[in-house]
């Protein structure tokens, strides 16, 4: 797709507006419909999860408090439609600034950007077409069979497309890249979640990359159940400082006492192995997978319950 048609089709998205408040709204829509988006108008989160189911969105955005129920709970909500899943951008909308606690839950309940109304509207209109246009590139990936359909992370396939591209432009522009598999026995069948082949820990895993990865790097679930992480541009500093936001991470979620208990149990099984490639020493793309991978057995076959371990892949 050209630069034209991808503008094109960004402007010419379709945006669920979920909000009561009738100023907030139309202030929105003067904003977005004179620049191409369709707005569609939900006011509770019951009509969102309706019209969300019907309408399949490119963008969502959701008022703090609705009369209903509160925004984090609605996007908690959509995340769990097949229709919406994980790569739909979900944004809370608020007229008055956030404490850190609640900006916090709105960011764990899926929603991608808090943002204070009234909004600069040639930012906000930036901010919203580069969510469109990643939520769109996903589309295409799931369309071309790329992408994993349960968490909308590149699938072997797609996984293995994009290392190579990512590597072919490390030799290139002569930069590192590191690779982070993460596994372990996270596949018990009772605890899986209804309607996905998900386990808990698997979507505990899931939320905690979401959270440190950025948007240049490419995310996968392959078929045995491991998740790999391809950062450009990262060494083997950067590799361990990814890991280390990972624990982190698990650390923040794992002080909300709802998600405590399948965070430490998580982090119990959870393990971890890394490569990373030099400038003077690039890898070819299969070899970058398969390195980080026998790293992650190596840290799967020690005898270490109860912590998060992570070797380096050792020749």
């Amino acid at each position: 797709m050209d630069d034209r048609s991808e503008d094109e089709a960004v402007s010419g998205s379709l945006v669920l507006l979920v909000n009561d408040q009738e100023w907030t709204s139309r202030s929105i829509e003067s904003i977005l419909q004179p620049r191409g988006h369709a707005v569609v108008r939900a006011f509770t989160g019951r009509q969102a999860s309706e019209l969300a189911g019907k309408l399949r969105p490119d963008v969502i955005l959701v008022g703090f408090q609705l009369s209903d129920m509160r925004g984090a709970e609605v996007v908690k909500r959509l995340r769990t439609r097949s229709s919406i899943g994980s790569t739909t951008p979900m944004l809370i909308l608020t007229t008055s600034k956030l404490t850190r606690s609640a900006r916090l839950e709105t960011l764990e309940a899926g929603a991608w950007d808090v943002l204070r109304h009234p909004v600069d509207s040639e930012e906000f209109v930036t901010r919203l077409g580069n969510f469109i246009r990643v939520k769109q590139s996903a589309d295409r990936l799931r369309d071309d069979g790329l992408a994993d359909p349960e968490t909308g992370f590149y699938n072997a396939q797609g996984l293995l497309r994009r290392v190579r591209e990512i590597s072919a432009d490390a030799r290139r522009l002569e930069r590192a890249v590191a690779c982070v598999a993460l596994g372990g026995d996270l596949s018990r069948d009772e605890d899986l979640r209804a309607g996905t082949d998900l386990t808990q820990d698997e979507l505990e895993l899931i939320e905690a990359l979401r959270m440190v990865t950025r948007e240049s790097d490419a995310v996968g679930r392959l078929s045995t159940g491991e998740f790999v992480v391809v950062a450009p541009g990262a060494d083997e500093a950067g590799a361990l400082r990814l890991i280390d936001r990972m624990k982190r991470s698990l650390d923040d979620a794992g002080r909300d006492e709802t998600r405590r208990a399948a965070v430490e149990h998580l982090r119990q099984r959870l393990r971890g192995g890394y490569y990373a490639t030099s400038v003077v020493s690039p890898a070819d793309p299969e070899e970058l997978l398969l390195r980080a991978t026998q790293a992650l057995r190596s840290a799967q076959s020690e005898e270490s319950e109860g912590t998060f371990t992570v070797r380096a892949y050792e020749a």
